[in-house]
């Protein structure tokens, strides 16, 4: 149950900078060209461009379960409801209070899913995979980051200053959180301190 709730408040979290619309998390800025680009929604495009990506980390020989595909799919399907039920906010100043949530919320829902223990999500086992071939964490994740914020950008999709403010706030609310969600278990998850 902790992690179907993590994933649908993960879900909810892009969906808050997708409705700011002052710039979405460095991934999402490619979901949001692809969507464009293709006429379909960002969830949508988020869960098919999992599959190849799914497809790597198995060939990359990452630690993947069932939380993996359910990471793909429930949150591309809770961005696609959010956005097709929740209007924009109208008032700069309910954006910016959008904007500040996210990567709260996306944080709190992450370590929901991750303390399940039945693997991590697709795109962060590209990340491991850099790990495992020299990189620190903070170097591997910031170069498929700014990989795909290039692209995305590129193509169209949404940038600006949400996605640096996200960028910047989602490693302390992990942290934050981190230490609230496993407090007083014996041990987390091994990858869950890879990831922050």
């Amino acid at each position: 149950m902790a992690i179907l709730v993590g994933l649908v408040l993960f879900g909810i979290g892009i969906a808050l900078l997708f409705l700011a619309d002052l710039g979405v998390a460095p991934w999402d800025i490619l979901h949001d060209a692809l969507a464009k680009l293709l006429d379909h929604r960002p969830g949508t495009v988020l869960i098919v461009l999992g599959v190849p990506i799914a497809g790597l980390v198995l060939l990359l020989r990452q630690p993947i379960g069932p939380a993996t595909i359910a990471n793909t799919v429930i949150i591309g399907v809770v961005l696609d409801l959010v956005l097709a039920v929740v209007e924009p906010p109208s008032t700069m100043a309910m954006r910016v209070a959008l904007m500040v949530a996210a990567p709260i919320v996306v944080a709190f829902g992450s370590m929901l899913y991750l303390g399940g223990g039945l693997g991590i999500g697709v795109r962060d086992g590209l990340m491991t995979a850099l790990e495992d071939a020299g990189l620190s964490t903070r170097a591997a994740r910031t170069w498929i980051e700014a990989s795909v914020v290039l692209i995305g950008g590129a193509l169209g999709g949404t940038y600006g200053v949400g996605t640096l403010f996200f960028a910047l706030a989602v490693g302390p609310s992990l942290q934050y959180f981190q230490r609230r969600v496993w407090a007083g278990l014996p041990e987390p998850p091994r990858w869950v301190y890879r990831r922050i």
